[in-house]
């Protein structure tokens, strides 16, 4: 969490885009809610762009290190660091300006499509700015046999032992890498765009795009990336040919490499994105097409993926995730429970553990053990009480 944190400081790309849209977009006295904040540096740059207070909300912990860095720059009286889900917060007044980093590597992942709309009706004035104001996102066939080999490194025996079963799980998954503009096989097309004035709840991104192969070369296969409208003036890209950025870019594999020509093959795509709590499930597919004579075409390869089939996704886990499924607690959730269940503002947590002990004597046999337990599950569930610097919790 720290590290990526210190990435929205470091990578310089992204950070002095955010900056100058900021700077852009912000007005004197205008009031600025940060979703995210982090670190606190995009509310650093709204009280820089002259904004008279900054709602900056952000869950976990660094957002004490947020306040740290607001004293040592003599901000601590106009940012309101919020320590919260965005969506369980409420604010007295809406706001001018609703900034946020929710983009993940390829747009969609980190829950953006879930937090800025909810924010958006609930914070923001009617004609109220949002930053980003819209993400597109484009996708490419693509060579790129150094990746593709780290990747199928499972088809060789590996210090003597077979990894084949393993690529089942390699070759339906999506990958982070910075890819080589060279290996563009053709003209990248737009498969999805966002604007989030107007989203209203989840998008289905379920795109089907035709690819003329411009460059004869060897399909390995997909690579995709975003480009963020942050102001009128401020574009941010995570192309092949843009600076590197921490996103980086999305490459998506196929079964096998296929050689593809220029003028005589086309490439079909269909890609889907489901929505799993905080993953993406990503479905490709991509069938290769050679024009052959009285316009008809012959199919060279037709590859389906999912990250369905990948070990991240077993059946079992698959199933917990659905609707239609029936839940039941096993032991660590009945601990849960029974933690949970005793905080009433009357008991203490080490008359909460010693009760843990009683009740689970063959898990927690010792105060101490029992203790950590209640401590690691209510840190998040439970207000401090009024002697909580005498609590052995803090």
């Amino acid at each position: 969490m720290i590290l990526g944190h210190k990435m929205m400081i470091t990578d310089r790309i992204r950070t002095n885009a955010y900056q100058r849209a900021i700077l852009e977009m912000v007005k004197e006295g205008d009031v600025v809610v940060d979703l995210g904040t982090g670190t606190g540096i995009l509310a650093f740059f709204a009280c820089q762009a002259g904004a008279k207070k900054v709602y900056a909300i952000e869950r976990e912990e660094i957002i004490e290190t947020a306040k740290e860095i607001a004293r040592a720059n003599g901000l601590e009286e106009r940012i309101v660091f919020i320590k919260d889900v965005s969506t369980e917060v409420n604010l007295p007044k809406k706001v001018d300006v609703i900034v946020s980093e929710l983009l993940g590597c390829f747009a969609i992942e980190e829950n953006l499509l879930h937090f800025i709309p909810d924010a958006r009706d609930r914070f923001l004035k009617p004609e109220g700015i949002l930053i980003p104001s819209s993400v597109e996102m484009f996708l490419a066939p693509m060579e790129v046999s150094n990746i593709y080999k780290e990747i199928d490194f499972c088809t060789e025996n590996v210090y003597g032992v077979n990894f084949l079963p393993v690529r089942e799980m390699t070759i339906n998954h999506s990958y982070i890498e910075s890819v080589d503009p060279k290996g563009l096989l053709s003209t990248p097309l737009s498969i999805k765009k966002i604007d989030f004035y107007n989203l209203n709840g989840q998008p289905h991104l379920d795109s089907t795009v035709s690819f003329e192969v411009k460059k004869s070369g060897t399909l390995h296969g997909l690579v995709g990336w975003f480009e963020a409208q942050l102001s009128q003036k401020v574009s941010l890209s995570t192309a092949p040919d843009a600076p590197i950025t921490h996103w980086k870019n999305t490459f998506f594999p196929i079964q096998r490499p296929i050689t593809v020509k220029s003028g005589v093959d086309t490439i079909e795509v269909s890609i889907r994105a489901i929505p799993r709590e905080k993953r993406i499930i990503w479905i490709w597919r991509v069938k290769v097409l050679e024009r052959q004579a009285k316009n008809e075409s012959l199919v060279k390869a037709d590859f389906e993926h999912s990250t369905w089939r990948s070990s991240l996704f077993s059946k079992e886990t698959l199933a917990k995730h659905s609707i239609d499924s029936s839940p039941s607690l096993n032991e660590s959730g009945k601990v849960e429970l029974f933690i949970l269940g005793r905080c009433n503002g009357k008991r203490t947590v080490r008359q909460i553990a010693e009760e843990l002990c009683k009740y689970y004597p063959q898990i927690y046999n010792n105060i101490e053990k029992a203790i950590l337990k209640v401590s690691k599950a209510v840190r998040n569930h439970s207000l401090p009480s009024l002697d909580a610097k005498k609590s052995i919790l803090y």
